[in-house]
């Protein structure tokens, strides 16, 4: 096996050319929607807090 000189081949070159648009795009998502949490599935009227180790816990807030 030798690694120097190491010339390389197509493959190579479009499996990092893959991994380069993969990242480019997670850090155009990541600049472009930078506050983005999924969705629940509930209103604006439902307060979520995240549970460490488990599912986040939802309770309705209450009408005023």
């Amino acid at each position: 096996m030798r690694f120097i000189p190491w010339y390389p081949k197509r493959g190579d070159v479009v499996a990092a050319l893959f991994v380069l648009a993969v990242l480019g795009l997670l850090l155009f998502t990541y600049i472009r929607f930078p506050g983005f949490t999924g969705a629940t599935g509930f209103g604006p009227d439902w307060d979520c807090k995240s549970v460490p180790d488990s599912e986040p816990i939802c309770m309705k807030r209450i009408a005023r």
